[in-house]
This record gives C-alpha cells, sequence and structure tokens, in this order.
C-alpha cells in the first residue's frame, strides 16, 4: 500500500493543475513528483492522469481519487493544528497584498492589534489595487473587494463580509441642484473606477425593495485607483461611486453629499485569498481569523456593510 506521501503528492499536482506548478508551490522537485504519481499508477495498474508536453488532465477515476485525498489532506492537517495549537508565541513572516483604502478604512487597526499580540511575527505589505498574482507574486495573503463570483482552484477564496458602495458629490457641484430622479445623474459629469473599459455603467440597488437598475455612464475622469476617484469627487469634478466605508466622514462633515442614500451604488465582497502552504498553516490561519473576526465585528456596529 502507499504510503500517506503519496496521496499529497498526487493532491499536489491535482491542486495546481501541474508537476510544475505543484512543485514551485510546495518546493517538492517535479522528478520527485512525477516520479511517485507513476508509482502511485503503476502499483494499482490504472491510469490517473493524462499528461503529455502540452496537456494535463485528470481521467475520472482520477478524479474521484482526488476528491478523497482531498479529505485526507484536510484531516490530517486539522490532527496538524491540534498540535500546532500548542505552541505559546506565532513567529515569522507573511505577506500581505492589499488595496490601499481597504488597509486605511478597514484593516489597520486589525493588523495593528494582531501585531502587538504577537511580537515575533513581522508583515511585509505589498499596498496596491493591483489584482497579484499569489503564486507568481510569492504573496501569502491576498485581500480584496470583488464584485462578482470568482473561483481559483489553485487557490483558497473565502469571502468575509459584504461591503456597499454609494453615489457621492461635492457640494460645489451640485450647486444647490437638487435631483429629483436616478436618470438625473447624467445630467452632471461623472467619474469611474478603472481605464481598461469602454463601457461604464453604475448599477444601483435599493436598499429595502432590492429593485435594481443601471445608470450608462460617459466619465469625464477614470482613475485605475479609487484613491484618484475619492479626490476627484471632493475637487467637485463629477458624481462618483465610492465606499461608504471611505465617505463617511465626508459625507458626515458636509464635504460630500451622498445621492439617493436609499440606492446602494455597488455591493462588494471582501475576500481572503491564498495558497495552503504547509510551513506557514498557524500564522496564516491565526492571522486570518482575526481579520474575519475582526471585520465581522466592524459590520455590526458600522454603516457601510450589509448583514
Amino acid at each position: 500500500m502507499p504510503n500517506f506521501d503519496d496521496y499529497l503528492y498526487f493532491y499536489l499536482v491535482v491542486k495546481y493543475a501541474g508537476f510544475s506548478a505543484a512543485s514551485e508551490a510546495s518546493n517538492i522537485s517535479k522528478s520527485k513528483l512525477s516520479r511517485r504519481v507513476i508509482a502511485l499508477e503503476n502499483h494499482y495498474k490504472i491510469k490517473l492522469i493524462h499528461r503529455s508536453t502540452r496537456q494535463f488532465n485528470i481521467t475520472a477515476l482520477g478524479q474521484q481519487f482526488y476528491e478523497q485525498c482531498c479529505r485526507i489532506i484536510q484531516h490530517a492537517e486539522h490532527a496538524d493544528h491540534i498540535l500546532l495549537n500548542q505552541k505559546n508565541e506565532l513567529e515569522g513572516l507573511i505577506k500581505v497584498s492589499c488595496p490601499p483604502m481597504m488597509l486605511s478604512f478597514q484593516l489597520r487597526h486589525l493588523f495593528t492589534q494582531f501585531l502587538n499580540r504577537y511580537p515575533k511575527v513581522e508583515i511585509e505589505f505589498e499596498i496596491s489595487s493591483e489584482r497579484i498574482d499569489i503564486i507568481k507574486d510569492n504573496v501569502d495573503l491576498a485581500i480584496r473587494t470583488n464584485f462578482s463570483s470568482t473561483k481559483d482552484s489553485n487557490l483558497i477564496v473565502r469571502d468575509v463580509i459584504q461591503t456597499t458602495h454609494c453615489l457621492v458629490a461635492s457640494p460645489d457641484l451640485l450647486r444647490d441642484q437638487t435631483l429629483q430622479s436616478l436618470t438625473d445623474l447624467q445630467n452632471f459629469p461623472s467619474i469611474a473606477l478603472g481605464t481598461q473599459t469602454h463601457e461604464y455603467q453604475w448599477h444601483l440597488t435599493h436598499a429595502h425593495s432590492q429593485e435594481s437598475t443601471i445608470i450608462p455612464l460617459q466619465p469625464r475622469i477614470k482613475s485605475s485607483d479609487i484613491l484618484g476617484v475619492y479626490y476627484a469627487a471632493k475637487d467637485g469634478l463629477g458624481i462618483a461611486d465610492l465606499p461608504y466605508l471611505i465617505a463617511e466622514a465626508d459625507i458626515q462633515s458636509g464635504k460630500l453629499i451622498h445621492l439617493f442614500p436609499e440606492w446602494y451604488s455597488n455591493i462588494g465582497t471582501v475576500q481572503m485569498v491564498y495558497a495552503s502552504r504547509k510551513e506557514q498553516r498557524l500564522l496564516m490561519a491565526k492571522l486570518i481569523d482575526h481579520l474575519v473576526e475582526g471585520l465581522e465585528a466592524m459590520a455590526k456596529t458600522h454603516s457601510g456593510f450589509i448583514h
């Protein structure tokens, strides 16, 4: 009977859809992975993977075997986690990618709490709104807001909370004009996030009835980063769609006006995205649990979240 490592090797190869990718993610040599999977197939005289220089396809039997391997690995990691939790003090380096505005308005104090609790933990931040490749860029944890459902078989994607966006404008832009209906939005210049599309629009959802509508845009200003949208709106250059958490203080101070507050202009899902790295499982688990608990607690007491 093959030993436990053979199940792990096969699991890694299928999870990362190839021997090279699995080798890079696990630091196990490609030759060793290939040799052990072939030995597994030879032992049972079966075919688990069809492989060539250009294609990697798992057989139907291989898929069934992979699903069982996932359960085996999961149980083993849970057992290991129980023992690792006996360590009194966390230590190590973790690399985190996060958009700048999210760090400022949602996560800064949570990271500070974590680092104060565990003095031997180090964090390296990649502050960027760009969508990074976790494996290629060697990032341990990416935190992002996503506006559509995505899955990646090579990564773990954990949905945490939903955040709401709002339409805002500077009083200087409106000049005491009152907007009577959603169609009036098109009478003013707009500011849009993103520069790589030709069609811009706001997706509006009513907070109570869940009615939805779409407002087409011809943005005067486009920005690749939400910070550019924020400052352009404050400078009175157009109506903007901003996360409520970012705009909240300016709305309360009167520097920005919340337009049609009964409508959400967008709903995003805050996600934790990571690849399972065996040597960091305890540190990752502790940090992710801390961030998730902190965000969920924040959602119960602050506006800008959907409970």
